[in-house]
């Protein structure tokens, strides 16, 4: 595992001066500090990213802060990956071209992976070498993964997706919202990774919600739809065919599902799920 290799002196060499996944059978590397004391290039058979794999929260922003400003960064590869060994924590990640994209929730699922769950950082990513291995060697294609993480260890947070089938063409350029609440009656609102979305008749899309809190037992769900253009219509109504909900943090959970219901635009709809039908999981 690289945990956050050095770039000054090594970025732009060649492979024989610098990490590289020909150095070990499976090779793995977390990049915390790209823009400092880390590289940016992709290295291993993986290469995780966390936050983009420039600036870590809870890190000084400021040269004033002295020697932790300069470190900071450089050193959450190590806390994250001892977070990994030590802690219950699954950093789930997602592979995607860019933080970018991922930040705009163009890579909410893990389809890539040959039904495995999305890779996960740490001593766990070792479960997907015989795919990362045969991705690399057969294609020469690099795996960049990213996710999120709060700023005070353990640096967990948890990911669900939230699927959604149409039934109505009308249902046109918006957006989605969904909040959790669990058996205690407490709400759990997510950071959304979605940019607008048009809206096709019977055709599936995913929104990536990332939780502060695990919710394990969840008693409803909060929905919403908006209208992203200045034509919105308070009278409108969208028939839904399916909503489905999983756990992506820990996909061993039955996922949850809401059959045929009807969504009012700009009205908030909690809705009590149940565990979906065979055929749907």
């Amino acid at each position: 595992s690289g945990l956050d290799p050095a770039g000054p002196q090594f970025s732009g060499k060649p492979s024989t001066g610098r990490l590289d996944y020909t150095d070990a059978d499976f090779v793995d590397v977390i990049h915390t500090d790209t823009n400092g004391l880390g590289i940016k290039q992709p290295l291993g058979h993986i290469d995780f990213y966390p936050n983009g794999g420039k600036k870590q929260p809870g890190c000084p922003k400021s040269i004033f802060s002295g020697l932790e400003f300069i470190k900071c960064d450089h050193q959450r590869a190590v806390y994250l990956f001892m977070a990994a060994l030590e802690t219950s924590c699954n950093f789930i990640s997602f592979s995607c071209r860019s933080y970018k994209d991922y930040k705009t929730g163009l890579c909410a699922d893990c389809a890539d992976f040959k039904g495995k769950s999305c890779p996960k950082l740490g001593y766990q990513t070792e479960l997907w070498k015989d795919i990362l291995k045969e991705r690399i060697e057969n294609t020469t294609l690099r795996t960049t993964v990213f996710l999120d993480t709060v700023g005070t260890n353990p640096f967990c947070t948890y990911y669900f997706v939230l699927s959604i089938i149409v039934l109505d063409k009308n249902m046109k350029d918006g957006y989605v919202t969904f909040k959790l609440l669990n058996q205690l009656g407490i709400v759990e609102e997510p950071r959304l990774y979605e940019r607008h979305k048009i809206f096709y008749k019977l055709q599936e899309f995913k929104i990536l919600g990332q939780f502060l809190n695990d919710v394990a037992n969840i008693s409803s769900i909060g929905l919403a739809y908006f209208q992203s253009s200045n034509q919105q219509c308070s009278t409108c109504k969208y028939t839904i065919q399916l909503l489905k909900l999983k756990s992506l943090t820990y996909p061993e959970r039955p996922p949850l599902c809401i059959y045929n219901f009807v969504l009012k635009e700009n009205k908030e709809l909690f809705l009590t799920p149940s565990t979906c039908k065979p055929h749907e999981i």
